[in-house]
């Protein structure tokens, strides 16, 4: 598959894409090869199972993602509160 990706982001570059998302990708061994053979600057979502940002950086990520997760934590603590101002 990652090979796959490699060509993909290849495709990516030669139509003026200017990085490469793979969300998903936790594997850092994954990461660290697609980061270096990627015409294109990579980016990984975080969240759970995925190394701290610091490895990420030293194995070639240019950038990271959180998806929903920030927001969906944050909706979860204003519920109770927004539910008791309700009554």
């Amino acid at each position: 598959m990652v090979a796959d990706a490699i060509e993909r982001a290849r495709a990516y570059a030669e139509a003026g894409a200017d990085g490469l998302f793979a969300p998903g990708l936790v594997n850092i061994t994954l990461i660290a090869r697609l980061a270096e053979a990627s015409p294109l600057p990579l980016n990984i979502m975080v969240g759970d199972g995925t190394s701290p940002l610091r490895v990420l950086a030293e194995h070639g990520v240019a950038r990271v993602s959180y998806g929903p997760g920030p927001y969906l934590i944050a909706m979860k603590a204003l519920e109770e509160p927004a539910r008791a101002a309700s009554v």
